[in-house]
C-alpha cells in the first residue's frame, strides 16, 4: 500500500471524527477551546500535504479543491468552536453546523474518490 494510500485513510478517519467531536461540542456533549484546534496545515494531514502530499498527488484533478476545502474545514471547526453558547443555538449557528457536516462530508467523499485514484 503506498504511503500516500495510507495517508488518504487516516484523513478520511480523522475528519469523520471531527465532524463529531464539532457535533458532540455544538450540543454541550464535549468542551473544545480553539486550541483544541489545529491550523489545516498543522494537524497531521496538513503537515503530510504540505510535506509530500501535493508531490504525491500532483496528478489528480481534484488535488487543489480538495486542498481548498480542507483550509476551509478546518475555518469551519475554529468558527463554530469560538462561538458562544447563544451564537449555536441560534438559526444562524444551526446553518453554520449543517454547512460544516456537508463540507466535511465532501471533503471525505473527496478523498475517498482520490483513494480510489491512488490504488
Amino acid at each position: 500500500m503506498s504511503m500516500a494510500l495510507m495517508d488518504l485513510q487516516a484523513a478520511v478517519i480523522a475528519h469523520l471524527n471531527w465532524k463529531s467531536r464539532l457535533t458532540d461540542f455544538f450540543y454541550g456533549l464535549e468542551n473544545l477551546t480553539i486550541a483544541d484546534v489545529p491550523d489545516h496545515t498543522r494537524c497531521d494531514f496538513g503537515k503530510w500535504l504540505y510535506d509530500r502530499g501535493l508531490k504525491d498527488l500532483a496528478g489528480l484533478s481534484e488535488t487543489n479543491r480538495m486542498e481548498m476545502l480542507h483550509k476551509e474545514v478546518h475555518e469551519d471547526i475554529r468558527a463554530i468552536v469560538s462561538m458562544s453558547k447563544e451564537q449555536r443555538e441560534s438559526d444562524d449557528g444551526k446553518a453554520r453546523l449543517t454547512k460544516f457536516k456537508d463540507k466535511c462530508d465532501q471533503f471525505v467523499e473527496m478523498l475517498e474518490r482520490m483513494e480510489k485514484q491512488v490504488k
